[in-house]
């Protein structure tokens, strides 16, 4: 079996073009969630032997194994992870592509599919929805929330129309990206948190807190790294990652815990325990806006752009 980094990814890739098949990547999908081979061939209705050769076959394209066979199952690689998400995408696009073709294939107007990051459904679309259905009774709309790999991922495949997120860093050519909102970072605690009733502070003061870090490659993270750096110094990490704004709160709620956020998950938060600490700190982070693909902004699309830009309070 060749070494992954051996085989440059432009290669790589038209070799995944040429002999990828979706039954390798519904197979794929099927063993992340069970773990095991004989019912990951009964989830994709083929027999346990045909499963093992797509498996077989799969791991000699890419050169790497995606599964490590024990005595209870099956245990997935890091290489398995990254290609069973992408598996996901590409099963729930093809979804959404069916949906379409059967709403044209009945003459019915198929609904906008939009797609949004939980800041954004949080303070874009929730206050908006009323609004935009008051003024566009007719329109239909698709709405799910997901993360910025997924959502831009359905965008690209078509298989999701506009998308609300964080300004990327680039816009390919024939996309639009519009901002809606300004975001900053802000930091919160549990209400019994020692720094929870002070009236100022500074960011040296919760050094001995344990922070709850979003990963490296989120926007509050890299604000929140970036006002650490000139302090000369690093958050102690705390043993727990979670990103849901449901959940955050009972992390919090431990002795000394706090979290960076964006201002706009506040809005998606159960407050009644959480507190905005008063903390000096100039930390902007990229705006949430709408992405699109520029020629599509036509008819209910056009509306829905128009719509956002027109109501949606640009400040936090």
């Amino acid at each position: 079996m060749t070494h992954p980094s051996r085989t440059p990814p432009s290669v790589l890739h038209e070799r995944l073009l040429a002999r990828l098949r979706l039954r390798h990547l519904r197979l794929v999908d099927a063993l992340a969630v069970h773990s095991n081979l004989r019912r990951a061939a009964e989830a994709v209705h083929i027999s346990q032997p045909a499963a093992t050769q797509l498996l077989r076959e799969l791991e000699d394209l890419l050169g790497q194994p995606l599964f490590e066979r024990h005595a209870r199952g099956m245990r997935i690689t890091d290489a398995g992870r990254l290609l069973a998400r992408d598996a996901r995408i590409t099963i729930d696009a093809l979804r959404g592509t069916t949906e379409a073709l059967g709403a044209l294939g009945e003459q019915e107007a198929r609904p906008l599919r939009v797609g949004a990051i939980v800041a954004a459904m949080a303070s874009v679309l929730r206050p908006a929805l009323p609004a935009l259905r008051a003024q566009h009774p007719r329109l239909r709309l698709a709405i799910d929330e997901g993360s910025i790999e997924q959502l831009s991922a359905g965008l690209n495949g078509g298989a999701i129309d506009l998308v609300l997120l964080r300004r990327p860093a680039q816009v390919a050519q024939g996309y639009t990206f519009q901002p809606l909102r300004s975001d900053r970072m802000v930091v919160v605690a549990g209400s019994t948190h020692p720094a929870a009733k002070r009236k100022r502070l500074r960011l040296r003061d919760l050094a001995d807190s344990l922070w709850v870090l979003p990963p490296a490659h989120y926007a509050v993270r890299q604000a929140l790294d970036a006002a650490w750096a000139q302090e000369g110094a690093a958050p102690r990490a705390h043993a727990v990652q979670v990103l849901s704004p449901q959940l955050l709160p009972v992390v919090l709620a431990e002795p000394g815990v706090v979290a960076p956020v964006p201002r706009t998950v506040l809005d998606r938060m159960e407050r009644a325990d959480v507190v905005e600490l008063a903390l000096d700190l100039h930390a902007p982070i990229e705006p949430l806006g709408m992405l699109y693909r520029t020629d599509d902004a036509t008819g209910p699309l056009a509306q829905l752009v128009d719509f956002l830009a027109s109501s949606v309070s640009p400040r936090v």
